[in-house]
């Protein structure tokens, strides 16, 4: 697969400096991180937030203090951005402020599941709401090229590919026939399939697809209803079908999503990891924070620098060390770079 070779100019030393906090550290005290969600193109985009700082929920001083060995990135564009919604150009544009901002000059390979500068932060990117691609499909070809591993489909409006969990407008679809062609040629590409934001018809047409295609379903960032009854959350029957194709569900820590009716703590996003783990699967659970997505942090996980301290928590409440670094990163590497690309 072509890659762009680039050196990463920001994040340099992060994952560098998560090797070696990790490196004869105490059981629990540090676990390097892969985080299926950080918003920090969204923050540079649209607030003008530096990318090394962002809101400081995910700050490169954030990243390296927490062991964050990894990012995806996603390419966000807000719905009001024109009358008629997000546009191809500004699919473009984001795409070029994040990299104007990310690299510079040659060195670490994008996606980064490649041999490219081990002491760069790993760095993917994704689609938060893919509907510019409805009428050309073929260019998704030309986007994974570019290194995005996830394709979301929908954000909080409905849009030409899928409905929403968050949209109040009643409409008669999951997944538009659009939006099954972009599924299925995601999958044939070995991309994932992002289903966080999707309504509950078009997850199960997702799933019913991914039966067919073989393809991969993830949700990068949600959690479940079981415990925190929100439209944005997954049933343990959808929990289960993500399983059964072999993807994984990221933790979210927006208090929202983790518990109804009070501030989340941490102890409540442990709880929300645990039932995750009980019924999707130890291989099927990851990290997706949503930091720098305009959340509201569980108490205790303000910001990333405190992924130490739920991998302590999760130790305290019987997980063991494998399964940590499987929740922690593994299992999103596995999604993010089965194919070796």
């Amino acid at each position: 697969m072509p890659r762009l070779r680039s050196v990463l100019l920001l994040f340099g030393a992060v994952s560098a400096g998560a090797a070696s906090t990790a490196s004869g550290a105490s059981p629990g005290s540090t676990y390097p991180v892969v985080d299926l969600h950080v918003d920090l193109p969204y923050q540079l985009g649209y607030h003008a937030k530096p990318l090394r700082e962002g809101m400081g929920q995910a700050s490169l001083s954030e990243l390296r203090a927490g062991a964050v060995a990894g990012v995806v990135l996603p390419l966000f564009i807000p719905h009001d951005v024109s009358p008629t919604g997000p546009r191809k150009s500004d699919l473009e544009d984001s795409y070029l402020r994040v990299l104007g901002e990310l690299f510079h000059g040659a060195g670490l390979a994008l996606p980064g599941c490649g041999d490219g500068d081990s002491a760069g932060l790993r760095t993917w990117l994704s689609f938060e709401g893919a509907g510019p691609l409805a009428d050309a499909p073929e260019s998704l070809d030309a986007w994974v090229a570019r290194g995005i591993r996830i394709v979301g489909l929908v954000h909080t409006e409905h849009n030409a590919l899928a409905s929403s969990s968050g949209d109040q407008h009643a409409v008669d679809y999951g997944l538009t026939e659009a939006g099954k062609v972009l599924v299925r040629r995601a999958h044939a590409l070995g991309v994932a399939v992002d289903v966080s934001h999707a309504s509950d018809r078009a997850v199960s047409n997702v799933l019913a697809l991914a039966h067919e295609t073989h393809g991969i379903v993830i949700a990068t960032h949600s959690n479940a209803r079981a415990l925190c009854d929100h439209p944005r959350n997954l049933t343990d029957d959808q929990l289960r079908g993500i399983a059964a194709t072999g993807g994984v569900v990221g933790l979210n820590f927006h208090s929202a999503f983790v518990v109804r009716g009070r501030a989340a703590t941490l102890a409540d996003v442990v709880r929300q990891a645990l039932h995750l783990v009980k019924v999707a699967g130890i291989d099927h659970v990851a990290i997706g924070a949503d930091f720098e997505g305009g959340i509201r942090p569980a108490r205790g996980l303000e910001n990333a620098s405190h992924f130490p301290d739920l991998a302590r928590a999760l130790l305290s409440a019987g997980l063991g060390e494998a399964a940590v670094r499987k929740v922690f990163s593994e299992n999103a590497l596995r999604v993010l770079c089965r194919s070796g690309k």
